[in-house]
This record gives C-alpha cells, sequence and structure tokens, in this order.
C-alpha cells in the first residue's frame, strides 16, 4: 500500500524499471527457443504481480486527485 508520495514516487520507478525486467525477461526465454504458450507459462505469474502492482499505483493515483 502506498500510503504518501514519497513511497508513490519509489513505486513509479519500481513499475518503470519491472516493466522494463520483463520484456528483457520474455526476450531471453524467447531465445532459448520456447514456444510462445511456454513463455506465456512463465511469464503469467510476473506479469501478474506486475499488473497487481500497477492497480496499487493507479489506486494511489486516484486516490490522490480525488477520482
Amino acid at each position: 500500500m502506498i500510503r504518501n508520495e514519497t513511497e508513490y514516487q519509489e513505486a513509479v520507478k519500481r513499475l518503470s524499471e519491472e516493466q522494463t525486467r520483463l520484456g528483457q525477461h520474455r526476450a531471453r526465454l524467447k531465445e532459448t527457443g520456447l514456444s510462445d504458450e511456454e513463455i506465456k507459462h512463465v511469464m503469467d505469474p510476473l506479469v501478474s504481480f506486475f499488473l497487481q502492482f500497477k492497480e496499487e499505483v493507479e489506486h494511489y493515483e486516484h486516490s490522490a486527485t480525488g477520482d
């Protein structure tokens, strides 16, 4: 849970970094010759965590703006 602006700024930075890491990880898996389905199977838990984290950031953004 993001409680203040400092935590929010850190979370936004981490979110961006994590998105980059996901792309790199997906590319490395592709290089190993895994099928798209196998890559999806490996990536799904990581993507799920990323999306949950993204929702937390968005929730803070909406709370901060009153939306």
